[in-house]
């Protein structure tokens, strides 16, 4: 797979991939530059991705939205608080778009109690690298988050979980993973990020962090941004081993 070199920022109105003079990129980092890896959560770790497509399904025959209406494998990656006002203007609901957030993250919450399980060998690849700081970068909010990771049992592992409420813009900004290799005290260019949408490799990537694209949410084919693709998270976590 070919790297790509150029990458373009949401514009104003925050419409990715278009507007915005071109970031240029110089490429991934070399093996024995990798000091710390950040991880996504959703989807990379945490197999949640298909319990926030049925909380939104629940959302949906609530406030009687047809389910065609809604696209919601294309919300993968995107943070709630941003598709709670497209949902509430787009349907003309008649709440406030900080109630449907709530409403829906009680319900992902109960999903999460109930149903969450890990990606399968996510957690056995931690140990792999656990010779380097590791961080979490997620657009999910710090109670969510931190469930997760607490009943997966994998919340010490981090030194660092950077969450939609500690950054003004998530992503597909660069806030996020800015942020966390800031708090590890690690160049973004040393830095290795595990994502499973669109939005997160952008992120990662704007971020200037060498990005490792896992397939469990989304086609090869639209993670292209990415430096790498790998089938799981295991083997992303392989490939930083090996190279380490």
């Amino acid at each position: 797979m070919q790297n790509i070199d150029t990458i373009f920022v949401p514009d104003s109105q925050g419409s990715l991939f278009s507007g915005g003079p071109p970031l240029r990129y110089s490429g991934p980092m070399s093996s024995r530059d990798i000091r710390a890896v950040v991880f996504d959560l959703d989807g990379v770790l945490a197999d949640s991705e298909g319990l926030h497509i049925l909380a939104w399904e629940e959302i949906a025959g609530h406030y009687r939205i047809p389910g065609t209406r809604m696209p919601l494998h294309e919300w993968i990656g995107y943070p709630d608080t941003e598709i709670c006002k497209d949902v509430v203007r787009e349907h003309g609901l008649a709440i406030r778009p900080e109630d449907l957030l709530e409403h829906k993250r009680r319900i992902f919450r109960r999903l999460v109690t109930e149903r969450l399980t890990p990606i399968p060998g996510s957690v056995e690849a931690l140990r792999e690298i656990d010779s380097i700081p590791l961080a979490v970068a997620t657009s999910s909010s710090r109670t969510e988050a931190e469930l997760m990771l607490r009943i997966l049992d994998i919340i010490d592992r981090f030194r660092v979980i950077v969450t939609s409420n500690e950054v003004e813009r998530s992503k597909p900004y660069p806030d996020s993973y800015l942020l966390a290799v800031q708090m590890l005290d690690v160049p973004p260019g040393h830095c290795v990020a595990i994502e499973d949408s669109i939005s997160g490799v952008h992120s990662a990537r704007e971020a200037g962090l060498t990005v490792l694209a896992v397939t469990n949410s989304v086609p090869a084919g639209r993670l292209g941004e990415a430096d790498r693709i790998f089938p799981s998270t295991a083997e992303a976590v392989r490939w930083i081993k090996a190279h380490l």
